[in-house]
């Protein structure tokens, strides 16, 4: 190798390692601005959630804030897709073990599942909802997608169901819980942690499950629930 190609090659090394300290200090800041966002809507509300106070929880300036965010608005956004994706982690995980299982056994493990992905952080949960007219309401809207798109799945590969219309059933079940379980964690948040709650919910599931199930039968379905 050249001189000139050695000293080409060191020069990208240096580079490269000069890069690296700066990305993860980005990353560091954006999150800790994140968490300072999260840490004033949670303790005083939307109306003290100034870009100013942010940026002072945070340990940084208005000007290194609006490096990473164009607007307020934008930096709820982005809190809002990390609410959205820690929700939607608790519930995926529980996915791959519903299927292995009895659909009695299933359908309460599905509903701990949710009942739990309603738990990650329920005050900050209750003021981005009270934010929706000002962030994007799609956001929020996508975890009960996602929520429907787990029932779903879960309900057209369990060996124990056969219905006619799973996406349907499925939508209409993650739209039935998750309306309980919102009602519930504004109303009385304290009934999340009481297992009558996932018992009734699942019940409730099992019960729809059953006649949706003893309806196919009855038009002509060779399978059993």
């Amino acid at each position: 190798m050249s001189p000139h190609n050695r000293a080409h090659n060191a020069g990208e090394e240096r580079s490269s390692d000069r890069r690296k300290p700066v990305q993860a200090r980005s990353k560091a800041t954006v999150e800790a601005i994140l968490t300072a966002t999260a840490q004033i809507l949670e303790r005083s509300g939307p109306e003290a959630a100034t870009t100013k106070a942010i940026a002072a929880r945070a340990g940084v300036s208005v000007g290194s804030l609006y490096q990473y965010f164009g607007s307020r608005d934008e930096l709820i956004d982005a809190l809002a897709h990390r609410h959205v994706d820690a929700m939607r982690k608790v519930l995926s995980e529980a996915l791959a073990e519903l299927i292995s299982l009895p659909l009695e056994a299933a359908i309460p493990r599905l509903m701990t599942a949710l009942i739990a992905s309603h738990r990650v952080n329920p005050r900050l949960d209750h003021v981005l909802h009270q934010l929706t007219p000002i962030s994007d309401t799609a956001i929020l809207d996508d975890f009960q997608d996602f929520a429907a798109t787990i029932t779903t799945t879960a309900l057209r590969t369990h060996p124990d169901t056969d219905l006619d219309d799973p996406e349907l059933v499925g939508s209409i079940l993650a739209q039935a819980v998750s309306g309980v379980l919102r009602t519930t964690l504004r109303r009385f948040p304290e009934r999340l942690g009481d297992p009558a709650l996932e018992r009734l919910l699942a019940d409730l599931v099992l019960g729809l499950l059953g006649r949706q199930g003893s309806a196919t039968r009855g038009a002509g379905s060779t399978t059993a629930l």
